[in-house]
């Protein structure tokens, strides 16, 4: 029988805490994306708007569920390990959040399927950012940070631009359970907050309905 020697003992515990952090890291590497509470806009329309049905990606979020949108890392210099994606298909559920801020104002939303002919005027967004990491060195300390920059615009029948506004969000937590999810949380609360307060502005009703 091997006897079990402090030095085993150590390099046993030192296996064992490590093969739990990386079964951590590849559990959490993931982001439902969702909202929180919304503020109440200053106006609200009961209009019928049309949206796209998919964001438009970057870089930093392929179109389609295996978009890599950032990254865990490991070690004392912060090294890549697991990469992070956003459950479901990225641009799909970006989508779906701004759709929840045109409910908010009170708009009756339509989703334009790609490949349909356009209706009229059409809501569309592009992805400018959307990335999020972790820092697991400190393990159970896990800072997570990231942030998410949209540009969306309302375009006419002819393609032609009639209103567009970026927004962006930012978000951190030490959160090492939840950490991804919290901070896209986060993030995309502030920027629906902001899409409320200019979907509900005369400035777009007059460029939806004019």
């Amino acid at each position: 029988m091997k006897q079990v020697t402090p030095a085993l003992l150590r390099k046993n515990l030192v296996c064992m805490s490590a093969a739990v952090l990386f079964a951590f890291i590849g559990a959490g590497c993931s982001i439902n994306l969702q909202h929180g509470k919304l503020n109440p806009p200053g106006r609200t329309y009961s209009d019928t708007i049309y949206t796209s049905k998919s964001a438009t990606g970057s870089a930093d979020l392929p179109k389609g569920a295996d978009g890599r949108v950032g990254w865990g890392r490991g070690t004392l210099f912060a090294i890549p390990i697991v990469p992070v994606h956003v459950v479901g298909q990225g641009n799909e559920e970006v989508m779906k959040e701004i759709q929840a801020a045109l409910t908010e104002v009170g708009y009756k939303v339509q989703v334009v399927e790609a490949g349909t002919p356009s209706p009229g005027k059409v809501l569309t967004c592009q992805v400018e950012k959307f990335k999020f990491n972790n820092y697991t060195w400190l393990f159970p300390i896990v800072p997570t940070w990231g942030g998410i920059r949209l540009n969306a615009s309302l375009v006419g029948a002819d393609q032609k631009v009639l209103w567009t506004h970026q927004f962006s969000g930012s978000g951190s937590t030490l959160d090492f359970s939840n950490g991804y999810t919290s901070s896209a949380k986060t993030s995309m609360t502030e920027i629906l907050n902001e899409m409320t307060t200019e979907f509900s502005s005369d400035e777009f009703h007059t460029a939806l309905t004019k």
